[in-house]
């Protein structure tokens, strides 16, 4: 059950772990390969599986999503991309994310675990996609701008991982526009 109390920092812990392999100078990361950081980013996300399925799942964060919109916030999170991103994880989503990350051939790995999920969640694979490759960078380069002034300021390695990143969400979402 989601405790609201700590909720926060909950997901704190889970953005720190989770952006710390592709987007931080952390030396037990500094000479990765995109592919290999990629898993690293998933191996994080399988560590917060459980909480992100939960999360999804409850009444509780679906009507405090309801409420931000109506006042006015979320402006780039429609409810219509809530919905298919939480259809996506309470179908095995999480579960297939990791799976691709951690393969060695993740395109390849994509289409079958794509394939393996329910026929609504294949059909909304590729907006989703799209919808999540532009609040990536966007959050992405406003966590640059927190932590180094500006996108300039960052180190070149991060920038690059960011491009490498949103290149491969896009290959994904071509995938999944082709088998869906």
């Amino acid at each position: 059950m989601i405790n609201p109390f700590t909720i926060q920092s909950k997901i704190a812990q889970i953005q720190k772990d989770v952006l710390a392999p592709l987007y931080t100078m952390s030396p037990a990361f500094a000479d990765g390969k995109h592919s290999w950081l990629l898993a690293e980013t998933g191996r994080a996300i399988a560590r917060h599986h459980k909480f992100i399925e939960e999360i999804c799942a409850s009444r509780l964060v679906a009507a405090v999503f309801k409420v931000v919109k109506i006042l006015g916030g979320a402006d780039q999170l429609s409810e219509e991309d809530f919905d298919r991103f939480t259809s996506y994880v309470n179908e095995g989503g999480i579960a297939a994310m990791q799976k691709m990350l951690l393969a060695a051939d993740k395109e390849r790995v994509f289409v079958d675990e794509l394939m393996g999920l329910p026929s609504h969640v294949q059909k909304n694979a590729a907006k989703m996609l799209t919808k999540a490759n532009t609040l990536h960078t966007d959050f992405i380069e406003d966590f640059f701008g927190q932590n180094h002034g500006s996108i300039a300021q960052t180190p070149l390695r991060l920038r690059e991982n960011l491009a490498a990143s949103t290149d491969f969400i896009s290959r994904l979402t071509l995938l999944a526009e082709d088998y869906s």
